[in-house]
């Protein structure tokens, strides 16, 4: 059975017009109750800046369509979240280096993962964490209390994978 041209045009226009109505735009958490999530970073030397960011808020990126880290390094966004949900944030933490061979070919110790938890209503919370060739971490905190919420988040660097196999018996 072939459909006449006019009803095949009327399909696709129902079909577009529901895929309108799927895209509504999220509320403006500006007028709801909300907490503030900010990335954070450190100085370390002249040459290395570790970065602690948040790469996506409950399955939405947050970064700019053109995301290059380096332009960012020492820019700590902040991002509104709704309070009194639970909410999936994605993020990392990395070390950075202005010098370019350092960055292509140094160890960057990052760490990435997912962190849940609950925003309370005009609660400020910060990305933050440890870089190191040990072990990285990254987790967020409540920027007053600095008390952790969520899980952290730790993956071994290259240093404690050598260490480990230095120290495991011969074979």
């Amino acid at each position: 059975m072939r459909l006449a041209a006019p009803m095949i045009s009327l399909l696709a226009l129902a079909s577009a017009l529901a895929g309108c109505q799927a895209l509504a735009p999220a509320p403006d958490l500006a007028t709801l109750p909300h907490a503030t999530l900010a990335g954070t970073h450190v100085d370390v030397n002249g040459d290395r800046v570790d970065s602690f960011r948040v790469l996506e808020i409950d399955g939405r990126s947050v970064l700019p369509i053109t995301d290059q880290p380096m332009k960012l390094i020492g820019h700590d966004a902040t991002n509104l979240v709704a309070a009194g949900h639970g909410v999936r944030v994605d993020v990392e933490a990395f070390a950075a280096y202005n010098n370019t061979m350092r960055s292509m070919f140094w160890d960057p110790m990052r760490a990435h993962g997912i962190v849940e938890f609950v925003p309370a209503a005009g609660a400020r919370y910060v990305v933050n964490g440890s870089v190191s060739p040990e072990v990285s971490s990254v987790w967020i905190e409540n920027a007053e209390t600095h008390q952790v919420v969520g899980r952290t988040i730790s993956v071994p660097g290259r240093a404690a994978s050598a260490a480990d196999a230095a120290s495991a018996p011969a074979q």
